[in-house]
Formats: structure tokens, C-alpha cells, sequence
């Protein structure tokens, strides 16, 4: 179809400047071991029970269901829905996200978690024996499911419902817009790539009737003075030079607080859920 073609591109098109699309795959396997330190420290888990109470609430999960959780990073939905759902299984590429999660696992005694350490991007589900063995798989804000294949393959491994939340692409971190302005001068261009935009009309033209809702949310990133020189210095990677950097040492002294560097972000999320049959 003519407008499936049209989104297609339009979201590979918004992949093309995304940072973790330029990487290679043991580059973001590093970047997300060492997340996984402090990750659950900005999780806003307020609006993880909102949406999973409203997908239970819907009929999407229940006592008998067999989940995948794709990118299920150090289990912010895997955890929840063990406690809701029969068997869930948890998803991930990244050693440091599953050993977190193999961690809350063993401290809360959890029987119904089986780990998946595996890349999404290249199972072959039915060689792997996933093909239509799941009655609801999710995605959430995973970055390894921005793009028309990976997206389309969750119908290939449910077989009854998928839900795939990403961002609207409202965006809201006054940090980082001040960085922008002090450091470079003007606001650097957020890659849309996560906007619910593009994966909502993909599955609305491929024949799928998707549905939609939303939940507000927000992230608080706690860094020292070190990392967040580095996470500064890899946002302005292509403006490096010596009074660039001079210019992120100071604005980041500038910015601590109790000894930590503060980066709050709010955005909206859009929740999209479909029945796979039709």
C-alpha cells in the first residue's frame, strides 16, 4: 500500500540521525551495561502500574497469559506482569540489564520469570521455537524495535495480542535545552525516531486496527561531575574541540547540586495495543 510505503520510510528517515541507529551492536551493549548501574533509579514507575493496570483492565492480560517482554532491560513490565500473567518471558541483549533483573528475581522469589538473552533484531522465532507461542508481547521505549522489521515481528511471536508504548513526541528537559543554549548556542534537533506516530499508522496500514492511550511521564537522571561531563561531551561529540569542552566542564560545575548533576525530563507516552488476528 502507497501510505504503509510512506511511514515506512518516513520512520527510517528519522532513524538516520539517531545516535544508538549510528552504533554498533557491542557499542550499545556497552552503553546499556552501564546504564543498567542506575537505570531503575529514574524509572518512573507510577505510570508502569497505570498502563499495566489499564492492560489488564482491557482484557489484553490475565492469570492465563504467556508474555514477552522485548527489551525488557532490568524488568520496569517483566516484574509487574509475573505478577498478574502465568509465565513471562524477559528479553534483553544486555548482560548488566539481566543481571539486574536475574538479581530482583532471586530477592523476591519470582518462579515465573525465565530470561532471554538474545538480540530481538536477529531471532529467527521460528528456529528458536517462538513463533505464535506468546498471547501477548510487549515492547516498551526499546530502541532495538524502532524500525518497520522488528516492529512487524511481534505479530510473527504472539498470538493474540502485542503493545508497543514509545513517546508522542512531546519532549520536555530544561537541562539540556539550557546546555544547548549555553554551550553550542542553538537547541540540537531531538531525533523523533520513538514517536508512536510511526509505528501506529505501519500497523493501521498493514491491515491491523490499532488502538491508543496515554501516560504522562517523567525520568530523573542523578549523575557526578564525570559522567555527566561525558554524556554532555557525547551529545556535542561533532562540535568537539578544546573551548567546547572547556564550555561543558563549566556549565556542568555550574549546575551541581549536592554534589550531583540533576537532569529531569517529562514527556508523554502513547501506549498502542492490537490484536494480532484479522
Amino acid at each position: 500500500m502507497e501510505n504503509l510505503a510512506y511511514w515506512k520510510e518516513k520512520w527510517e528517515e528519522e532513524g538516520k540521525d539517531y545516535v544508538l541507529s549510528k552504533n554498533t551492536k557491542d557499542k550499545n551493549i556497552e552503553i546499556w551495561n552501564k546504564s543498567s548501574k542506575t537505570y531503575d533509579e529514574a524509572v518512573g514507575y507510577e505510570r508502569i502500574d497505570e498502563v499495566i493496570s489499564n492492560l489488564e483492565r482491557l482484557g489484553y492480560i490475565n492469570e492465563e497469559s504467556i508474555v514477552l517482554d522485548i527489551g525488557c532491560g532490568t524488568g520496569a513490565y517483566t516484574i509487574p506482569l509475573s505478577g498478574i500473567c502465568k509465565k513471562v518471558y524477559a528479553l534483553d541483549y544486555s548482560d548488566g540489564m539481566l543481571n539486574v533483573l536475574q538479581n530482583k528475581i532471586n530477592d523476591q522469589k519470582i518462579e515465573n520469570i525465565e530470561i532471554l538473552n538474545k538480540d530481538w533484531n536477529n531471532i529467527d522465532l521460528v528456529c528458536e521455537n517462538m513463533s505464535k507461542k506468546y498471547d501477548f508481547v510487549i515492547s516498551s521505549l526499546n530502541p532495538g524495535c524502532y524500525n518497520f522489521e522488528s516492529l512487524l515481528k511481534m505479530n510473527e511471536a504472539s498470538k493474540s495480542y502485542c503493545c508497543y508504548i514509545s513517546t508522542n513526541g512531546k519532549y520536555k528537559n530544561e537541562i539540556i535545552k539550557k546546555a544547548d543554549e549555553e554551550i553550542i548556542g542553538y537547541k540540537i534537533k531531538r531525533s523523533d525516531i520513538s514517536n508512536v506516530i510511526y509505528p501506529f499508522n505501519i500497523l493501521y496500514f498493514s491491515g491491523y486496527e490499532p488502538k491508543i492511550f496515554y501516560s504522562s511521564s517523567s525520568w530523573i537522571y542523578k549523575m557526578y561531575e564525570k559522567e555527566a561531563i561525558e554524556k554532555l561531551e557525547n551529545r556535542y561529540n561533532k562540535y568537539l574541540d578544546n573551548n567546547i569542552r572547556s564550555k561543558i566542564k563549566d556549565f556542568v560545575k555550574r549546575n551541581m547540586k549536592n554534589d550531583l548533576f540533576i537532569e529531569e525530563s517529562e514527556n508523554t507516552l502513547g501506549i498502542i495495543t492490537w490484536e494480532v488476528s484479522y
